[in-house]
């Protein structure tokens, strides 16, 4: 067959997936939504391998979340992965860390988890390079079935309808009720999602703690719903920004951004990045995109943020250094803190250095690399000697 591109506005994911599954199709697709970009192997309509660039997305968070892997060996696997040049998969495997079936199923629940997040993406678009032959994978032979993943999904939209009229959102927070939860076994995820919420996280903080996607995350907190153990919290919801790493705005009003056009803050931005100012530049040019997104500014802020990323892995990852907490848990629980910067402070142990953090975490390295950037600005984290 041919192949094809367009965007999810016009042919939704899930359509173009019952396409080319009917069509046993063999080749590569991409999906992209602006910064996030997906890609799937298929091999006579089946998914024969799976990339993300979204960590939360990655194979060993998967496995983390399915309580399979901690993140210590996570890190230990990463490193004989560098001396090796071996699949993840196969070194889990190897080395007696992981089954070699629960390393399957898992690597088949991430192809599905991965395809089913993008059936609801309103925007983007895609591409299929149709193939005449799948290439060889050399980790784990896993197949999965275009046409199992459309059914699933359509499963799904019913699902979230009911989850979504007890969720609202993901910044709530919840309560539990002890004498209703199932029996449930130390270290295991019912075990983890009742403690998080007796510290007072919300969903997406859960999420975040447990390297959940949200799916996973929804069905369970939603089964403890049905049996009267979770609920809503009264308490008020996590507030979006953060007071750490924010910027505080000088009172003139005529701050660059806020009443600027798109085309000035564009420039604004442009001229900050010129000039060295990467940080503000950087600000500036995601601000220009989000008031009116073009070409142009897409590539400005991809641009600017290579370089943010640059200047950030110079400051911050020197392996001769390891993040240490300045300030006690008692008084961090004061601070109003986001669900990622919650987790990330929780990872900082003096022992392991910021990359090593970063590598094992859910998040963007640049997301978790501008956090401990402000961590470090506002004195919650000093950067010491080993």
């Amino acid at each position: 067959m041919r192949g094809l591109t367009g965007d999810l506005p016009t042919m939704p994911l899930k359509d173009l997936v019952v396409y080319l599954g009917n069509r046993r199709a063999t080749g590569s697709l991409k999906v992209e939504r602006g910064e996030v970009r997906k890609q799937w192997v298929l091999r006579d309509g089946q998914v024969i391998c799976a990339s993300s660039n979204q960590h939360r997305e990655y194979f060993g968070q998967f496995l983390i979340t399915m309580g399979h892997l901690t993140e210590a060996q996570l890190e230990k696997a990463f490193s004989t992965q560098a001396q090796t040049r071996v699949f993840l998969g196969k070194v889990l495997v190897m080395t007696g860390v992981v089954p070699e079936a629960t390393a399957r199923s898992t690597l088949s629940h991430k192809f599905r988890e991965m395809m089913l997040d993008a059936f609801h993406w309103r925007e983007g678009e895609f591409t299929f390079e149709a193939s005449d032959t799948a290439p060889e994978i050399a980790g784990l032979d896993i197949e999965v079935d275009l046409m199992d993943i459309h059914r699933e999904g359509e499963f799904r939209e019913t699902a979230w309808e009911a989850i979504r009229a007890v969720f609202p959102s993901g910044a709530v927070r919840l309560s539990v009720d002890e004498r209703k939860l199932p029996e449930r076994k130390p270290g295991s995820m019912d075990e983890r999602i009742v403690q998080l919420i007796q510290d007072g996280l919300s969903i997406d903080g859960l999420a975040r703690a447990l390297h959940a996607t949200d799916f996973f995350l929804y069905q369970r907190l939603y089964a403890l719903y049905r049996l009267d153990a979770v609920k809503v919290s009264d308490e008020a919801p996590v507030p979006v920004t953060s007071a750490v790493v924010e910027v505080e705005k000088p009172e003139d009003t005529g701050v660059i951004g806020s009443e600027s056009s798109s085309d000035e803050v564009l420039q604004a931005a442009q001229l900050f990045l010129d000039a060295g100012n990467v940080r503000d530049g950087e600000a500036l040019a995601r601000r220009a995109h989000e008031m009116s997104p073009t070409p142009r500014s897409a590539a400005l802020v991809k641009a600017a943020q290579e370089k943010l990323l640059a200047e950030l892995r110079r400051e911050l990852m020197d392996a001769t250094k390891v993040p240490a907490l300045q300030v006690s848990p008692a008084h961090l629980k004061t601070l109003q803190l986001t669900a990622p910067e919650r987790y990330l402070l929780s990872r900082v142990d003096g022992r392991r250095d910021i990359a090593a953090i970063v590598h094992v975490s859910p998040l963007q390295e640049l997301e978790a690399l501008k956090f401990f950037h402000g961590f470090v600005d506002m004195g919650l984290v000093k950067l010491t000697a080993r």
